[in-house]
Order: C-alpha cells, then structure tokens, then sequence
C-alpha cells in the first residue's frame, strides 16, 4: 500500500459520509486525490517526491510539506561520488541526489567509532547528528539536510556550498593573510560563529582552519565535522577529542579545561595560520615550550601580534572572554 491510499483509507473509515457519497473505493480515491493533492500524480511519476515512510509525520502535522520529506533509503536516492575527506571518525565525499541532481555532501559514520550519542526525534543518534538538526539555519553553520541508519553506519546529508574551499586550502593555495582587511574580516566571523554556538549551548571543540568553510563568492564562512563537539556544562571538560594542532595546555598537564578558554585558544592558532601558512605547534613538547612562537610574528602588525599573546597566553586565566575579544579595538574596526 503507497502513503497515499493509506491517508485515503484513513479520512474514508473515519467519514461516514464518504461512505455514502462515494460508490466505491476507486471513485473515492480518484476524487479524493485530485481534491486534496491537486497536481501529486505528476509529482511522483516525475519522481519529485518519491515514496514516503512513516505516514504519521504527515498526517499528524498541520501542513503537509511543514517537515522536510523523509526518503524511502540512501541508495534509492543518493549517488556517492568521489571521497574528500577521511578520518578516524567517518568519511566524507560528495555525492548528488538522484532526484534533482543536486550536489551535497555525504558524511558516513562506523557505529564503532562513534564516541558521542545524543537523540533526535526519539531515535539514538550521533551527537553529532543530533546537534546539526538542533542548528539547522543558524548563520555560520553546514546545513544538515536529513539522515539515514543502517546496520552499521549512520549516513547525513549536508549542503554543498558553491564556491568554496577550506581556510586551510585557501591560505595554502593563496599564502598568508598577514596585514589585510580580508584577515579582519575571517577572524571576526570566526569569533562571531563561536559566540552563536555559545548562546546555543554548544562547543565546537575542534575549530581550525580545516574544519571551516571559505565561501569566496561573499567570503562567508560555514563551520563543518561537529564530530567534537560538546554540550556547555558547568565545570571542566575532563576528556579532548580534538586533534593535537589545537590542544590546549592546561590538557596536557592537568587533564581538564573550560570550554571557552580552549575556544579562544583555537582562534588564536586559526589566527596564527591565517597569519605564517603554518601551525605554531606540532607536538605536545612544543605547546608546552612555546616553541617561542612570538619570533614568528616579529613583522606583523602590532595589535595582530597583541591579539595571539592574549589567545595563546599560557595561562587560560590570561587569555580574554570570547565577548571581550570581539570588543578588541583591531576587530572592531573589520
């Protein structure tokens, strides 16, 4: 039985009166389809919408397109096309739907290396899942479009941004940033899209250059692979799941940090590799060295070197609130 006789049968158990009025199934039906879904034959013959699953999603809802259309399965409407990122956590490619060719982006996730749970709609989800839906449409954010589980992985549907590459593509396709308007401009967004995150209650965790999107055609930004990413809580996170370019200190000698003061330090390394095309530290000896990191930044700009002391100070006590490093005086003029 399609979702359509199945909304038929619906209203004609419950309408006696359809009962009268109708001398039999297939009359009602053929009249009741054009009265209530005017044009949805050619729709489906088209393939523009597809076979639907879990009927109650529509009928319950107050408007019959108010929830985005959930698809009969991944394979029946998607294509997988070449791979563009893999980790330890999942897979990445780009892929197109089948229905409209359109591009997106695919993300396939081993329930084995899933580290971090959270719930949409009821289900047991990826937190990572999980938090995309919860910010669905927020400025400076990949837009999740739907999900999939299967046995053994669980597959999301992300947009595809035109025109974009990574920041770290971008500086290492373009070289650095230093001393431009354009490098104002990307560190603000980046502070502006971590303090969106912070009024939703959420860390990132893993914010670098590799994790952010460049739109070059209005140089907006999308932050990307929430794998990380964490709930606010009211104490120290106890565990990191980031990667070690942008582990802060206080982990490696006390075990623990505050979300913010770890989210202000990875602006300061995304500033610092805006700045040098390169990372200011590579092992864990380094970060806790320095790697007298500051005798890179001799030629910079002053209140742009003035910005990496405070980020990058040692100390987390030292290094600025987010809001206060929005009101810098070099920023403020972006």
């Amino acid at each position: 039985m399609d979702w359509l006789t199945a909304i038929d049968e619906h209203w004609l158990h419950s309408s006696p009166w359809l009962k009268e009025k109708t001398s039999s199934y297939a009359s009602f039906d053929a009249s009741f389809r054009d009265y209530a879904y005017p044009g949805i034959d050619h729709l489906i013959s088209s393939n523009a919408i597809g076979n639907m699953l879990d009927i109650s999603d529509y009928y319950s809802s107050s408007s019959f397109y108010s929830k985005p259309l959930r698809r009969k399965g991944f394979s029946r409407d998607y294509e997988t096309l070449s791979c563009i990122g893999i980790g330890g956590f999942g897979r990445v490619c780009e892929g197109r739907r089948k229905y409209d060719n359109a591009s997106v982006v695919i993300k396939f996730l081993p329930k084995p290396a899933i580290l971090n749970w959270g719930s949409f709609e009821g289900k047991r989800v990826p937190y990572e899942i999980e938090i995309l839906w919860r910010l669905r449409g927020v400025p400076g954010v990949i837009k999740i479009l739907e999900h999939f589980e299967e046995k053994d992985r669980f597959i999301f549907i992300m947009e595809k941004i035109p025109s974009s590459i990574t920041l770290f593509e971008y500086v290492m396709e373009n070289g650095p940033l230093a001393n431009t308007e354009l490098l104002k401009h990307i560190i603000v967004e980046i502070i502006r899209i971590n303090i969106t995150l912070q009024m939703y209650g959420v860390w990132h965790r893993d914010c670098k250059p590799e994790n952010i999107l460049f739109c070059m055609n209005d140089r907006s930004l999308r932050f990307i692979d929430f794998g990380s990413a964490a709930p606010m809580q009211s104490g120290d996170f106890g565990e990191f799941q980031g990667t070690l370019e942008i582990m802060v200190p206080e982990w490696i000698i006390q075990r623990r940090y505050s979300g913010e003061a770890a989210c202000v330090w990875t602006i300061g390394i995304c500033l610092y590799f805006l700045l040098f095309q390169q990372y200011p530290f590579r092992s864990k000896s380094e970060i806790m060295n320095g790697r007298n990191w500051l005798s890179f930044v001799s030629s910079t700009d002053k209140q742009a070197m003035h910005t990496l002391k405070l980020c990058l100070s040692f100390n987390e006590n030292r290094r600025p609130r987010l809001n206060e490093l929005q009101q810098l005086s070099w920023l403020a003029t972006a």
